[in-house]
């Protein structure tokens, strides 16, 4: 068995350690490049994946992260259909886009963070904060590390947020309420094959609203309680996944959803899980 190993530009810390776990368990890995991976279709139906180290074979993925490589996600559809994968592509394409996410959550019951999906037009966005009352969090659909998302005090500010987030060209906004009362703290749980491995809650750095550690948040071990531990799996199940990553707030009205990540960097929690946590994570896809 081949594990695959997709490095993309998000996330460079997982593929690291997951090719380093492979190689202390003596599991064969192969590294995929994930902004050259394509797929070549022959006139008689052949499908066959590659990129710019060659074709690519693999009887296993690890997780990954599809957002801007649409030919990589048709390629590794291709190799998913030839072996097993912790996350369906599928799944990771709907993980990657948080306005359908936020469908796919609401339909299944899964309490999460009030969300408006609107246009990209001020008069959308405005009257969308209006409903749900500032200060308001505006975010593209796909994004990482706590790109692509702004806080809006009032409308001028929304007026900026707008052009600065037009600026990565059309698409769909969300607005959010920013949830004050949990004041740049959210709790992120890593699952994988069904099981909440490592827990912490993370807290801004200061000057920062965003609790995100790519930002220079601070994180310590936490427990989850078991409406939590309910939620988290819920949220993961729901989009079809087997690992991921998933942020929660801790409101008055009881926990809510705050993002579904499909390819979490996990590697800043190895701290806060006993054993090593990439190989946990490698041999639940194998």
């Amino acid at each position: 068995m081949t594990l695959g190993v997709a490095r993309n530009p998000y996330a460079t810390n997982v593929a690291d350690r997951l090719i380093a776990a492979a190689g202390r368990l003596g599991v064969p890995a192969r590294l995929i490049d994930l902004p050259s991976l394509g797929l070549s279709v022959q006139p008689l139906g052949e499908l066959t994946a590659a990129d710019r180290n060659g074709p690519v074979a693999a009887s296993s993925l690890a997780p990954y992260l599809l957002f801007g490589f649409p030919a990589a996600a048709l390629a590794l559809g291709v190799i998913a259909r030839a072996g097993r994968t912790q996350n369906p592509v599928d799944g990771v394409l709907l993980a990657d886009d948080k306005a359908a996410a936020a469908a796919r959550l609401a339909r299944a019951a899964v309490a999460q963070v009030r969300t408006e999906i609107c246009a990209q037009e001020f008069g959308r966005l405005s009257a969308a904060a209006e409903r749900i009352g500032y200060p308001v969090v505006v975010k593209r659909t796909h994004g990482a590390q706590g790109r692509w998302v702004r806080r809006a005090a009032d409308q001028a500010a929304l007026g900026t947020a707008l052009a600065e987030l037009a600026v990565e060209g059309p698409g769909a906004l969300i607005v959010q309420p920013e949830v004050t009362e949990c004041a740049g703290r959210s709790v992120r749980a890593v699952i994988t094959g069904g099981r909440v491995l490592a827990v912490t809650e993370r807290t801004a750095a200061g000057g920062e609203w965003r609790s995100n550690i790519a930002g220079g948040a601070a994180q310590h071990r936490v427990a989850l309680t078991e409406q939590e531990h309910g939620l988290v799996l819920n949220a993961a199940g729901a989009l079809g996944l087997g690992h991921a990553g998933v942020d929660i707030l801790r409101t008055r009205q009881g926990p809510q959803v705050l993002e579904v990540n499909s390819c979490p960097d996990f590697t800043s929690m190895q701290p806060y899980y006993e054993h090593d946590l990439a190989e946990a994570v490698l041999l639940a896809s194998l």
